[in-house]
């Protein structure tokens, strides 16, 4: 398997080994005995039969990021990783071959130096707090993503969304030696909306109400003003990271110590992050027998967010779209400062010299952002203790004891002034959230070779205990602003409010692992996992997990001894493994009750239905691969062919609501599912001399998803925005949440209704005015149909919101001093609902896109024949607001520059007068540029197939340096 992740695209390998072969003579054989890191140990590269990609963490260490695992698109074959918010704080979204679930978490498994640690966003706080923003991605060594069932399965019930270890920096033995990285980044948004300026916006809004029989200025009025409040909430922004290491080691000991500050001001008012973090580890051996040693990490990072609900009044995309151009942010006149308009329970941004307020009665963002608190901070320690004993030459024991605790400390507070606590008068709040946990691994291993037989056999006991304890309390109706500011405080508030609570669980496993190898031609690796979980019923509490792969390195074989000097690897891989899903809530299966109210008493209250039948949610995986290495491996090529089967995937089945269970649901081992792929890696050394370099790459991965049972085979209607939109499907035969609605045949040239597909094939236009559907005939457009409808039956699949295809191309180019990389990241195969689209195409008093001015004005100006005519308030029947139709359903393929650096290596001699040893200066461009139809941002700013919304990314250009001592 190659696992340097740096590959050749199919069009320059020819080109690659031409070069190649004219250069064999002078080149030296790549190390394939390198070690990566696997699941409770190491093993060498050319050992491996599983599938597991490796990312270096020099790769990452200069690159702009709140979180290492943001740069991880791109390195790894068969590893989706898509930033779909702009927002620092929000943890990236990770699928490893695809979603292996439905209902179910479907994040990997994260390990840092064996310590099974907490991701993504941990909930504590009042904005997002990605846990593993609390690693620096300078610490890091390198990175393991474990693939297929049988790299995976060591990990057993934790295992079917993938596992990731990561290795941090050790000392090494040898001469002390100290580092200081700066990195100081410009950021801007990436793109901007298209919107109406005051010219236009009074044209399309004089248009909506003159159809509604109004006058032209009945709404908007004035033209003082050409506002771009987009460009209000957003921000260009300087952002810096400092890193400082040292280490070293004596014959006996090793010890390694770092410190990083790093500061990222988001490019949306009120975002921003600011980390510090410190780590230190030290080993030393105290006899020939006896080893000991230790890592301790330290973080303190502080994220400031803000509301950004696709749909909020106050969310700050939703809101800046929709101001009114020709209405000012600012108001000398007024107590704020800002153009507010305040009278009795109304609190709004004001009309300036329109004749109408705007719909909805949105605030004024810009003092929403200002003056609103939403902040998370967190604390968070990692640390561990170990000792190896040396029972025998062949014989290792080994204890490891670690621990994670993450504190997350958050306040809220809504401004009383205006915005979203002005009807209360002000909203303050403040939660705490405390999670451990402690984890114990005794490992046992056995090495032994003779003759051309060698094997590994490693026995583990491991047990993991967590923790969760969350504590809130907060109130609305303060006396000042000052009470929100600093609060909460005591007897400040007229309303309060507290809870809490406390989760608890489990975990308790044993593990074997034997390899083995004959010849170093063949190979066999064979694992078993019992795993005893607390979150599920005693009866279905252990579960038992194997894992087995075999591969045959023909290359070693006597009769490839002819063409070795061409064929350098030849490695057949198969495997076979069953893993589980542990990310299902902490209590499952229990009847759970909470406080409930009946007329004026209060008690308790069933909130949730158990089921004392539920088990396992398991996926079994096979893999079939081979690795190829060309010319001593200056061209490899890695290919894998997976199969994921999802089964007994936790569904909620509808019960009678006579039985008075919570909801009507009670949850069940239902579902299936299965995702089919293929993956490809090539990395080819094009030139590589004394001067120089040349390295070219690319890995590409297909995959498909398909949904193979639900609760009697019926679909479930996936909806977004509080159930307001109703966008998707799941359903048997298709991939996971389709996009779902009504196809859209465009616009009637005659009178500018839009007109829909119906089940048949036969077309409906529905009045814009009315919302009243006739049969339309393309070929008598002028002439009313009979009456018709457009009903749930009508609907049909409009995309699949997965890709079928995405990889990356890098390339890394040395010329003496110098070097130049890149990364180009692709996509494809995929929908994107649209819904920002939509929202900005609104009949209601609000700024528009500019695409509205493609409308059908009349029959000798029927506009683009996409964009019907424009109503005052007729947005339901002229959008089609709250489903999906195909009239906003684009297609999401893309292609990204990511990164490009440029960097010069001051040489040794010259370094060395300044008591350097080394010295490097370099710039990077992150998030270049994307080459895309789709209309929206980005098209990676998509939650489940759904743009809404979202908070743009953003571009950095940054400077920096690499100094050691």
């Amino acid at each position: 398997m190659n696992v340097k992740l740096r590959v050749l695209s199919i069009g320059a390998m020819f080109f690659a080994a031409q070069t190649i072969s004219a250069q064999q003579d002078s080149t030296k054989v790549q190390n394939i005995d390198e070690v990566i890191v696997v699941g409770y140990g190491t093993q060498k590269k050319s050992e491996v039969t599983a599938s597991i990609s490796q990312v270096k963490g020099s790769e990452i260490a200069n690159l702009n990021t709140p979180t290492f695992e943001a740069q991880l698109a791109g390195r790894a074959s068969g590893v989706q990783v898509t930033s779909n918010s702009g927002i620092i704080g929000d943890a990236p979204r990770i699928r490893v071959r695809g979603v292996n679930t439905i209902s179910s978490g479907a994040s990997p498994l994260y390990v840092v130096d064996g310590i099974p640690i907490f991701s993504g966003d941990t909930g504590g706080g009042y904005t997002g707090a990605n846990a593993l923003a609390d690693i620096n991605p300078n610490d890091i060594e390198s990175m393991e993503i474990l693939k297929d069932g049988a790299a995976t399965a060591i990990y057993g019930s934790r295992a079917a969304n993938g596992v990731v270890l990561i290795t941090t920096k050790k000392g090494k033995s040898g001469k002390f030696t100290f580092n200081y990285n700066n990195l100081t980044s410009l950021a801007t948004p990436v793109k901007y909306f298209d919107l109406l300026n005051t010219a236009d916006f009074l044209t399309i809004s004089a248009e909506k109400t003159k159809a509604q029989g109004l006058s032209a200025n009945y709404w908007a009025n004035g033209s003082e003003f050409d506002t771009d409040w987009q460009r209000a909430v957003t921000r260009s922004t300087l952002q810096q990271d400092h890193y400082m290491s040292f280490g070293g080691g004596m014959p006996k000991g090793k010890y390694f110590f770092s410190l990083g500050y790093a500061n990222q001001e988001g490019i949306l008012l009120g975002n921003s992050m600011e980390r510090f973090t410190a780590r230190a580890n030290a080993d030393q051996k105290l006899t020939d027998w006896l080893d000991v040693g230790g890592s301790i990490s330290a973080s303190k990072t502080n994220f400031e967010g803000l509301n950004n609900g696709p749909s909020s009044l106050s969310g700050a995309m939703y809101n800046a779209l929709r101001q009114l151009p020709n209405t000012p942010i600012y108001d000398p006149s007024t107590p704020t400062g800002y153009n507010i308009f305040t009278s009795g329970s109304s609190s709004l941004v004001g009309p300036w010299t329109n004749n109408a307020f705007i719909a909805n009665n949105i605030t004024n963002i810009v003092y929403v952002l200002n003056n609103n608190i939403n902040n998370s901070k967190l604390t968070r320690f990692i640390g561990d203790i170990y000792t190896n004993v040396k029972l025998r030459s062949w014989l290792t024991y080994r204890l490891q004891a670690s621990a994670d605790n993450s504190i997350t400390d958050g306040r809220l507070y809504w401004n009383k002034v205006h915005g979203d606590g002005f009807s209360s008068k002000g909203v303050v709040e403040a939660n705490n959230l405390n999670m451990l946990r402690w984890n114990i691994q005794n490992m046992l291993t056995i090495n032994k070779s003779f003759a051309d037989h060698s094997f590994n056999l490693l026995m583990v006991q491991e047990y993991l205990d967590q923790r969760s304890n969350y504590i809130f309390a907060g109130g609305s109706g303060l006396p000042d602003d000052y009470f929100g500011q600093a609060g909460p405080i005591s007897n400040s508030m007229t309303v309060q409010t507290s809870g809490g609570s406390v989760t608890a669980n489990s975990l308790a496993s044993y593990i074997g692992r034997f390899n083995y190898n004959f010849a170093r031609k063949y190979f066999l690796q064979a694992s078993i996992r019992r795993d005893g979980l607390s979150q599920l019923p005693f009866a279905n509490r252990w579960g038992t997990f194997p894992g087995v792969s075999v591969g045959w390195t023909v290359s070693n074989e006597g009769f490839m001894e002819a063409i070795k000097p061409t064929v350098s690897d030849f490695k057949l891989r198969a495997s076979y493994a069953k893993v589980g899903n542990t990310d299902i809530g902490s209590y499952p299966f229990m009847s759970l009750y909470g406080n409930a109210r009946y007329a004026n008493a209060t008690g308790l209250g069933l909130v949730q239905g158990g089921n004392p039948d539920l088990k396992w949610e398991t996926s079994i995986k096979y893999d079939y691969g081979f690795d190829l290495g060309f010319f001593n491996n200056r061209l490899t090529l890695s290919a894998d062919y997976f199969i994921n089967d999802q089964n007994d995937i936790i569904l909620d089945r509808p019960v009678d609501p006579l039985l008075g269970i919570p909801n009507n649901t009670i949850r069940q081992n239902i579902g299936a599912a299965s995702n089919t792929g293929f993956e490809l890696a090539i990395n080819g050394d094009v030139v590589k001399s004394e001067d120089w370099n040349w390295n070219v790459g690319a890995n590409i991965s297909f995959v498909k998803n398909e949904v193979k049972a639900l609760v009697d085979g019926s679909d479930i209607l996936f909806n977004v925005d509080s159930n307001r939109q109703q966008v998707g499907v799941i359903r048997v035969g298709e991939s996971i949440r389709s996009i779902y609605g009504f196809e859209y045949y465009g616009v009637n040239p005659a009178n500018g209704n839009p007109v829909y597909y119906k089940a048949d094939g036969s077309l409906v236009q529905q009045d814009a005015m009315s919302g009243a559907y006739t049969v339309f005939n393309p070929g008598a457009p002028g002439t009313a149909g009979a009456a018709s409808s457009l009903v749930a039956a009508d609907k049909r699949i409009l995309g699949s919101s997965l890709p079928k295809y995405f990889g990356a191309v890098t390339t890394s180019v040395k010329y003496k001093n110098f070097d130049l990389g890149a990364l180009v990241r692709f996509s494809g195969g995929n929908k994107i609902l649209n819904l920002t689209r939509r929202d900005l195409l609104g009949m209601d008093f609000t700024n528009n896109s500019t695409e509205i001015l493609n409308r059908w004005q009349s029959p000798s100006q029927p506009g683009d024949g996409v964009t019907p005519r424009v109503i005052a308030a007729r947005g339901a029947y002229i959008n089609m607001d709250g489903v999906a139709t195909s009239r906003f359903v684009e297609d999401g393929s893309f292609v990204k520059i990511d990164n490009v650096s440029l960097g010069y290596t001051l040489p040794n001699d010259l370094a060395g007068t300044f008591g350097l040893s080394g010295f490097r200066i370099f710039t990077t461009v992150q998030n270049a540029f994307v080459f895309t139809k789709y209309t929206g941002i980005d098209p990676e700013l998509e939650v489940n197939g759904v743009d809404f919304n979202t908070a743009p990314r953003q571009r950095t250009i940054s400077f920096g340096l690499n100094a050691s001592f």
